[in-house]
């Protein structure tokens, strides 16, 4: 992400209530306003999952994705919200120039860093929770749809670990984010 591109963000999101909202299935049953904040992030295929609307909200303000986009998921991405983040440090160079100058990218040292104090690779939902609670100020960090594996994704039905590690990831959000804004 280059530094305009990155302090225009800080700009959007300082002193705002930010809902980022996970994947985890557990979403789909707590009936929040969820579009009542001021920014709404989702991650990934999250962005796909408009079937409930009552339950999730419908906007999405800055999407979060992973080196695991197609490249047609990342057109649609790019044509239908405003800000679009590359967060893994995966594949940037199979990137194409329209793509490059559309797309933001989460610092690649503070991946390294996370990568670092987690002793794992971080989930796009954790550099998630990592790049806005560097950048909200005053404002406040609201968590959805975060369980950290405790139930499978809102869109596989399927608990996917991968690389990472749950018990450190919730710990970190822990640290970053009060538990009281952890719905």
């Amino acid at each position: 992400m280059s530094h305009e591109k990155l302090d225009q963000l800080a700009s959007l999101v300082c002193g705002k209530s930010i809902a980022l909202v996970g994947n985890a299935q557990s979403l789909l049953s707590a009936h929040t306003d969820i579009d009542a904040h001021d920014i709404v992030v989702r991650m990934n295929s999250g962005f796909f999952v408009k079937n409930n609307v009552d339950t999730i909200g419908k906007r999405t303000d800055v999407l979060l994705t992973s080196g695991r986009a197609k490249a047609k998921e990342l057109d649609l991405f790019l044509a239908e919200v405003s800000y679009v983040i590359w967060m893994s440090p995966k594949k940037r160079e199979t990137l194409i120039d329209k793509q490059l100058r559309l797309l933001s990218f989460y610092p690649l040292d503070w991946w390294v860093e996370l990568h670092r104090e987690l002793g794992h690779r971080p989930s796009t939902g954790c550099m998630g929770i990592d790049l806005f609670s560097r950048m909200v100020g005053t404002g406040e960090i609201h968590l959805y749809g975060f369980d950290f594996w405790r139930t499978p994704t809102s869109y596989t039905n399927e608990v996917r670990l991968g690389p990472h590690n749950p018990n450190a990831e919730e710990a970190f959000a822990i640290r970053r984010i009060p538990i009281a804004f952890h719905h």
